[in-house]
């Protein structure tokens, strides 16, 4: 499993895995980690930043501690989600956050797993991202 370097809930996640399974961190440049997480590694994990009810969707704001990377690459992503963190739609959240005041260089709008169906129109998944996407949703308000 593929973590980043830092994040709200790294040092709880980082225990956990410690103790029931094999743990690769992001601590180097993309170009050292890259065999392992395109051929190696079975899930990323990642905070969330909030999620949008309207349609089901987790925000993702990726950082130096927490690379997009963990989100993309691994064929299963993990996503912590705080409840309070839960808004009825984009705009609200931006305005409960104060993002007027902060904006993220790069956000993550995440759906679901990747999916498509460009090849033949039939539909595959994984061809872009992740085939599986796991949300924990922690009770906290």
């Amino acid at each position: 499993v593929a973590t980043g370097t830092g994040g709200e809930f790294h040092n709880e996640i980082s225990q956990a895995l410690t103790e029931h399974c094999e743990q690769l961190s992001f601590d180097k440049p993309f170009e050292y980690l890259k065999e392992e997480l395109f051929n190696e590694v079975d899930a990323g994990i990642t905070g969330c930043h909030g999620a949008i009810a309207a349609t089901g969707t987790l925000v993702v704001w990726p950082s130096a501690l927490e690379p997009r990377t963990l989100s993309l690459v691994p064929p299963c992503h993990i996503a912590i989600l705080k409840a309070s963190t839960l808004h009825t739609n984009l705009p609200t959240m931006m305005e409960a956050q104060g993002w007027a005041n902060h904006l993220p260089t790069n956000l993550l709008l995440v759906s679901g797993p990747s999916k498509t169906a460009d090849i033949q129109q039939t539909l595959a998944y994984g061809a872009h991202g992740p085939k599986q996407l796991l949300v924990l949703i922690l009770e906290d308000i």
